[in-house]
């Protein structure tokens, strides 16, 4: 006999194998999951009007800095804090301005320039109006309120020009344009003293005469354009009052012959008499003959019946 574990001649290695194979590596077993790749996002870019107001903010600050260097260093801490609070200010109009700036294609440039005449003329006041320990604050205060809301009223009235010129003829648009020109030269007109005071320069009378023929001018022009604006939108509403009433007067016709073509149902128009029912006439009786007394005698007894019934009197004779 020979030996069990002997491996038959002609055998193959394979079949010598045991039947069930040894555990592999969980780690050589289990593929890794794939990684969802995200689609690559593309930075957001950022639009030219922030990107110009980013550049002036920091031309401001250099020269703003020269200020400081070139003006008075009294008060300090007055114009340190004026100076950042106006920054606060530019940052939060640049933002307010880059989000309606999709609305209209001049919106951006004259808000730029606006906002920069806003910066450029308050650090001039800033960092140049003459110390005064009881007046610093309150003077960079007020000047800068006037400034900010004379300039950005004057932005919002020529939105408000160009966008009403632009939905109606183009007589009105044009009035609106000259209108908006006039206004911005009146606002540049009458705030640029606060600046030009701080190098304790003297205003001429006939600066503000200039400024005040201006503001007249603007005046008429904002009148003619409503005016227009008025006159047109009369027109109008003329012609859509028109309109619907024809329409009404159209929907009323079609109604009313369609109406018309309907069939009208027969309506019977019931008897009177019909829903009363009527009572057979039952046929009167006949009078009945009162039947009289039978006749009698004297002394009471009846008299005697004739052949046919009736009373004899043929007795009485």
């Amino acid at each position: 006999m020979s030996d069990s574990n002997t491996q038959i001649p002609g055998t193959s290695a394979t079949e010598a194998a045991p039947a069930h194979p040894a555990a592999q590596n969980p780690q050589e077993t289990s593929a890794p999951a794939p990684v969802a790749v995200s689609p690559a996002v593309k930075p957001r870019k950022m639009s030219t009007f922030l990107k110009v107001s980013i550049i002036l903010l920091a031309g401001l600050t250099i020269a703003s800095i020269s200020l400081v260097f070139i003006g008075e260093f009294e008060g300090k801490f007055e114009r340190v804090f004026s100076t950042f609070a106006l920054f606060a200010v530019f940052v939060l109009f640049t933002a307010l301005d880059t989000r309606r700036e999709q609305k209209s294609d001049w919106y951006a440039p004259v808000a730029l320039i606006a906002n920069a005449y806003i910066l450029s003329l308050l650090l001039i006041v800033i960092w140049m109006t003459r110390f005064n320990y009881f007046s610093l604050m309150w003077e960079i205060f007020w000047k800068s309120v006037f400034v900010i809301v004379v300039t950005r009223l004057v932005i919002l009235c020529c939105q408000w020009l160009l966008g009403m010129g632009a939905k109606t003829s183009e007589v009105v648009s044009r009035f609106a344009f000259i209108t908006s020109v006039l206004g911005v030269l009146s606002g540049i007109l009458f705030t640029a003293p606060v600046g030009i005071e701080a190098f304790d320069l003297f205003v001429p009378d006939l600066y503000w005469k200039i400024a005040t023929a201006l503001l007249i001018l603007t005046a008429l022009g904002l009148s003619i354009t409503l005016l227009l604006r008025w006159s047109l939108g009369s027109e109008e509403r003329a012609a859509a009052r028109e309109a619907h009433q024809r329409q009404w007067a159209a929907s009323q016709a079609a109604h009313a012959a369609a109406v018309a073509a309907q069939p009208v149902p027969v309506q019977q128009i019931p008897d009177p008499y019909a829903s009363v029912p009527q009572t057979p006439i039952q046929p009167l009786p006949a009078p009945t003959q009162q039947l009289l007394p039978w006749p009698t005698f004297a002394d009471g007894r009846p008299l005697p019946a004739g052949p046919d019934g009736q009373p004899d009197f043929s007795v009485l004779q």
